[in-house]
């Protein structure tokens, strides 16, 4: 890690940064966010400082970005999030559209019926509605949330056990299915019934969950034509993350974090591992190494 010199300003210090990294994507469960899903007020400073140096701070995640409304407020941005693993890029609070590659309607009816033909519990990630037949899981969870949060961080459910009146009867697009089992064989029964189906492959982001977008989607692609819109090189960006789904886009960047909680894969092709896991601060760590 490059130390400061004594006597040298942190506005000189951050000044020189911005001529080297000018985008940093950052995955949010397991690395920006600790085990209680908050995120470490050391990250909230180092982001803080990001953003008084004029360089953008993009978090890139398989949630919806209308779940993450709260933790952007939080870290005072408004920035164009990554989310659904790439297949949907916005500004979420002014829908301000950068990218997005949906999943056709008779994919989602046909991915849904799988799932439920296996008893697996799913959630249908709309342009704006996360769909859900029981109010359970996440869509539990978000339910109870709204109840404490202002209007404009809320995520709109829509619960209902008849989801062919929902995907056939909404006007909005589909970025992506979230399968959710205890049970391993249930999700591979699943994955391999769905890809048989539609030639579409999962992305696990848990132990327990995987994440189905359209064909090609990826962290990576996403934060490519991003940084090409923002006029930034590849060589310009970093990403920080710790799961297989992070793993295209930390190969991609021009500088690729691991977390130290990161899967062996992650760290394997990372340049850069920290010491700090999501829990410890590990991103304001991983924030001052690139910086140096």
């Amino acid at each position: 890690m490059r130390i400061i010199k004594p006597g040298t300003s942190p506005g000189f210090f951050w000044e020189k940064i911005m001529k080297e990294i000018k985008l940093i994507a950052c995955d949010m469960d397991g690395t920006l966010l600790d085990s209680n899903k908050s995120i470490p007020q050391e990250n909230i400073e180092a982001v803080r400082k990001l953003k008084e140096a004029g360089i953008y701070f993009v978090i890139a995640t398989g949630r919806h970005d209308s779940m993450i409304k709260p933790y952007l407020d939080d870290l005072h941005i408004e920035m164009p999030v990554i989310s659904c693993n790439g297949a949907l890029v916005r500004e979420p609070f002014h829908d301000k559209m950068f990218s997005s590659t949906p999943i056709s309607k008779e994919q989602m009816l046909t991915m849904a019926e799988i799932c439920r033909q296996h008893g697996a519990d799913y959630h249908i990630y709309a342009h704006e509605t996360i769909f859900g037949e029981q109010k359970k899981n996440k869509m539990l969870y978000y339910y109870e949330r709204n109840k404490t949060l202002p209007e404009r961080e809320q995520v709109k459910l829509h619960i209902s056990e008849n989801y062919t009146d929902f995907i056939m009867g909404t006007e909005e697009e589909f970025y992506k299915i979230l399968v959710v089992t205890d049970v391993p064989e249930i999700l591979k029964k699943v994955d391999d019934e769905i890809y048989k189906q539609t030639g579409i492959k999962s992305s696990q982001s848990d132990f327990n969950l995987f994440d189905i977008m359209q064909k090609g989607i990826t962290k990576a692609r996403a934060l490519k034509e991003l940084s090409e819109k923002l006029g930034i090189t590849q060589e310009e960006t970093a990403a920080i993350g710790d799961q297989t789904n992070d793993l295209d886009m930390i190969k991609w960047a021009g500088t690729g974090v691991a977390m130290a909680n990161a899967i062996p894969a992650v760290k394997e092709a990372a340049q850069l591992v920290t010491e700090k896991s999501n829990g410890e601060g590990g991103v304001a760590e991983a924030i001052k190494k690139l910086l140096n």
